[in-house]
């Protein structure tokens, strides 16, 4: 799996692209599609790798071809991918919510299919990727495509009816978290603090509380108890967060996120 072809370059393909780049795939071995010309010239020009115009060319440079569109464009570009590949390919799909079994159905014809669900912290290698396969990818085969992204993040193996919660748990939630994170900014300015401080406290108060998490190896119910002292000034904040059903809202929004995600294989 040394040659890798991306169809689609937005912001999701530019993270993957960075993350085979990090992970020491030669540039020579990596080509790319782009429907938007503007986007394809700065894919090319900020990292050196060649644009090519047609499926049947890529399919022939690739070893494996990475499907990085809207699950809405699956039904307009798998049969045409379907048409151009040889079983030598495998297709890496990064579509939400479209079942490996609906891929082939649109195609048309048996395919060596691997899901896989990342999110956009993989270009600084710090993603959770979740992926599973067709029953005829090999083992071997599987191992080889996980090695491409070793050093993006965490690599989770699912079952299929596991992959639309990992779009939502994995690559759905850091919007939630980053509107959590305006948020706390935002209250910062509106207590008096200048926003530039506000903002560099409330990076430091998530990067300190995470470093925290993984050196004590505590889950985080206990933490949060260490911090919340009686009458204190943290429970006072806690109760009207609670008051607001903080946590449930938290829930239901990753739950609306994988139902959003089921309906996207409809």
């Amino acid at each position: 799996m040394e040659r890798v072809g991306i169809i689609g370059t937005g912001n999701m393909g530019e993270s993957i692209l960075k993350a085979l780049l990090k992970n020491n795939v030669a540039k020579k071995n990596i080509c790319f599609i782009e429907a938007k010309k503007d986007r394809a010239d700065h894919i090319a020009n900020t990292y050196g790798i060649d644009e090519v115009r047609e499926v049947p060319e890529l399919a022939k440079r690739s070893d494996a071809i990475i499907l990085a569109v809207k699950p809405q464009d699956a039904s307009k570009i798998l049969p045409d991918i379907a048409s151009s590949i040889t079983d030598s390919n495998i297709l890496i799909s990064i579509m939400a919510g479209i079942t490996i079994p609906k891929i082939i159905s649109i195609a048309g014809r048996p395919l060596r299919v691997v899901r896989m669900m990342p999110n956009l912290a993989i270009k600084v290698n710090e993603g959770v990727i979740g992926m599973t396969a067709s029953a005829d990818v090999s083992a071997d085969d599987f191992s080889a495509i996980k090695s491409l992204f070793s050093r993006a993040g965490l690599i989770v193996d699912v079952d299929e009816v596991h992959m639309d919660a990992i779009t939502s748990l994995g690559a759905s939630s850091p919007a939630f978290f980053l509107l959590f994170l305006e948020a706390m900014i935002d209250a910062g300015v509106h207590i008096g603090l200048p926003r530039d401080k506000a903002k560099a406290i409330s990076i430091q108060v998530v990067r300190g509380t995470i470093e925290m998490l993984e050196q004590d190896q505590i889950h985080p119910a206990l933490m949060r108890e260490m911090i919340t002292s009686p009458g204190g000034t943290t429970i006072s904040g806690l109760a009207s967060l609670e008051a607001n059903a903080f946590k449930g809202n938290i829930i239901e929004a990753i739950e609306k996120a994988a139902l959003r995600a089921k309906e996207l294989s409809s």
